[in-house]
């Protein structure tokens, strides 16, 4: 037999599989890897992997319902690349059942949303508050902000799909400027794909306990000291033709039409807004594209553009040098905008708008959302028949020749305190052209106050100011920001240091505290109008220490050990200016006092100073036996001067409801353990001791 005959012999003798074989072969392979994926899932969950954090948090019975609280950690979940620099979200708490005769109202989007870089209590969410509350008279407004700095749409999307059956009566929709670099975003560190199917899938694998070990394996969390867009972007520049701008501009129309649709399913209406951007005041972020230049033209265009950005040239001749820069180069994304700036201070302010426009669209670095962005919006409303709200629109017609700048933005994106003020009152128009039960009539929009009083009703102040100024001082120090808009830095550390000027030692000294990551403690910003308050105190200025307070109360979550602590500082501030309390202040401290109880019960240790507070809210409503037993429960959790405070309080209590004799062996206590306080102690015996 010839080999070739051999070979051919052996081949007709092997068994052939067939294609049941074949099949169920693959069935059992396919069972085999799931069944040991399930195995080491199971393993993985009982040693606490696996899951995300709730975005919308159960908390238990309280006073008028079930109290629901916004968890930041839900948010966090969507940055996976180091999950310690994730985003943030204010921690809102509301009722469920929603009571009767209230407004709620959910605000989705990022940090433009959310009110960055001003304190939650003079965010934009805040002065709809007030002015629909003036609209709606017997009516509580409760708005609900769901917003989380450094997100694209696709968090935003997922975020108002866990909250949407917490009976929102309006949502409204204001996202889209981190569609290239937030998280989920097409050019983010935390990517997740460039199209929604690729985000759903990944962030379902993230959700197993497998991927969470083995993230927590090769991806550790690292200190950095970038901010937080900074960190999360990872490529630093898209050209004008890169098809991620395509994709960037598709996700958004595709999430905002997810967020259209579920609304219009849940039967709960739904307001888009466009967006604004600083258009005249801040250069193109990114460098110029010149690969198709030669590099003695590249360098001879550079040294060009900047020769023109010298202060002392004529606008004419600025016009005239860039329109011959743009016959050679028309992508020059910096040379578009110089051209328009020159045409605005010329007056030709259509002209001008148009190249400040062309320029956004060419910056190789999209912090700023361009056209084809803003035309995702409109179409997205358009398809799924949602009401538009033209945030831009607004912004431009209330800017010198309807280029928005300086007096509405702080940044590229983020609107100034005017701006906050400018977006609520267009939001508010928008609602009332909706109709319906919460739309605000239009009387009653004509008579509301104007916006400087509203800023003075919500607690504008000079040390809010101040760290609005410092934060974006410190985005502009970003050495890309930096070297593309120098004045931007220039600008913001002017303001810090005209107002440091203005600050007396102490309150110096604490403004440089707040810049520091020391005081502000589980995880919640303290507001510098909370610390500056504490020194007005102490320099018994009570009404200036009662305003702070109040905005510190407003800007931190209302179920906090901060924010009873400060609603407490607020009273005593007020006490000392009116001798006593009257009823509605009362009230607000019996408010506190609940809010405080309900925290000590559904997380007794969390924080044992609640008690403190709690303690020293029913003193202020004279109701001393109430207080003791708060006040010894605090005892374990504080030493020094707040130890010394507590115990002065808590013997005037004792001595206030005849238990002379506890008061006396806690001050034998103290004095017997020594230390610096004993003349303290030892008047706090006599006769003529004062109320704390």
């Amino acid at each position: 037999m010839s080999p070739r005959e051999s070979n051919a012999a052996t081949i007709e003798s092997t068994p052939r599989i067939t294609r049941r074989k074949r099949r169920l072969f693959i069935f059992l392979a396919l069972g085999l890897v799931a069944a040991l994926f399930g195995a080491v899932e199971g393993v993985t969950r009982l040693c606490g992997y696996g899951g995300y954090p709730a975005l919308m948090k159960t908390i238990g019975p309280v006073s008028g319902g079930t109290l629901v609280v916004t968890d930041p950690a839900g948010a966090a979940s969507y940055f996976f690349a180091n999950k310690g620099r994730a985003g943030s979200m204010f921690e809102n708490a509301l009722l469920m059942p929603k009571p009767a005769g209230t407004v709620r109202i959910f605000l989705c989007g990022e940090s433009a949303m959310k009110g960055f870089p001003q304190p939650m209590a003079l965010s934009a969410g805040a002065f709809l508050q007030a002015m629909l509350g003036d609209c709606l008279p017997g009516r509580t407004v409760e708005v609900v902000n769901l917003a989380t700095t450094a997100v694209a749409s696709f968090p935003v999307m997922a975020m108002l799909e866990d909250a949407i059956d917490y009976q929102p009566d309006l949502v409204i929709v204001y996202c889209g400027n981190n569609e290239f670099y937030g998280a989920y975003g097409v050019a983010s560190l935390h990517s997740a794909g460039r199209s929604t199917a690729a985000m759903r899938v990944q962030r379902a694998f993230r959700a197993t306990g497998v991927a969470q070990v083995i993230e927590a394996w090769t991806a550790p969390s690292q200190e950095s000291n970038q901010t937080l867009m900074e960190h999360v972007m990872a490529r630093s520049v898209i050209p004008v033709e890169d098809p991620v701008r395509q994709d960037a501009a598709r996700n958004l129309r595709a999430h905002l039409g997810g967020m259209i649709r579920l609304c219009k399913a849940r039967g709960v209406p739904i307001l888009v807004c466009t967006l604004a951007s600083n258009e005249r005041d801040l250069a193109p972020l990114g460098e110029d594209d010149a690969t198709s230049l030669s590099p003695e033209a590249a360098e001879k265009l550079a040294a060009k553009l900047v020769a023109m950005r010298s202060t002392g040239t004529a606008p004419e001749a600025v016009a005239a040098a860039m329109r011959d820069v743009l016959n050679t180069h028309p992508t020059s994304a910096l040379a578009h905008y110089l051209l328009g700036r020159a045409l605005h201070s010329m007056k030709q302010y259509d002209q001008a708008a148009a190249e400040f426009r062309r320029a956004l669209d060419l910056d190789t670095m999209p912090w700023r959302p361009p056209r084809a962005v803003q035309q995702s919006i409109l179409d997205a409303a358009k398809e799924g028949g949602a009401a538009l709200c033209d945030v831009r629109a607004a912004f431009a017609a209330a800017s010198p020749g309807g280029a928005i700048g300086d007096e509405l933005m702080d940044d590229h994106v983020h609107p100034s305190l005017a701006g906050q003020v400018l977006m609520a009152r267009t939001w508010l128009a928008s609602i009332s052209d909706l109709g319906g039960s919460i739309a605000p009539p239009r009387e009653r929009m004509a008579a509301l106050p104007n916006d400087e009083a509203y800023r003075r009703r919500l607690g504008e102040n000079v040390y809010e100011r101040y760290g609005a100024a410092h934060t974006v001082r410190v985005l502009c120090d970003i050495p890309f920001y930096r070297e593309s808009n120098p004045q931007a830095y220039q600008r913001f550390d002017g303001i810090c240091r005209a107002l440091e000027g203005t600050m007396s030692p102490e309150v110096l000294d604490v403004a440089r505290q707040w810049q520091t990551p020391a005081p502000h403690r589980g995880g919640i910003q303290r507001p510098i109008s909370g610390m500056v308050g504490r020194v007005m105190l102490k320099e018994r200025n009570y009404q200036e220490a009662d305003r702070l307070m109040n905005v510190a109360a407003r800007s931190v979550p209302p179920y906090s050990s901060l924010n009873v602590e400060y609603v407490y500082f607020m009273l005593a501030a007020r006490e000392r200016l009116k001798a006593q309390l009257d009823d509605a202040d009362r009230a607000t401290a019996l408010a506190a006092i609940e809010r405080g109880q309900a925290l000590a019960r559904f997380a007794p240790l969390a924080d044992l100073q609640i008690h403190r507070w709690i303690g020293r809210l029913y003193q202020l409503r004279a109701e001393q036996a109430k207080a003791i037993p708060h006040l010894e429960a605090a005892m374990p959790a504080l030493s020094g001067t707040d130890l010394l405070a507590l115990d002065q309080a808590l013997v005037f209590a004792y001595l206030q409801t005849g238990q002379s004799q506890k008061a006396s062996e806690l001050v034998k206590q103290r004095l017997a353990g020594g230390g610096p306080f004993g003349e303290a102690y030892r008047r706090m015996l006599q006769p003529s001791a004062t109320a704390p």
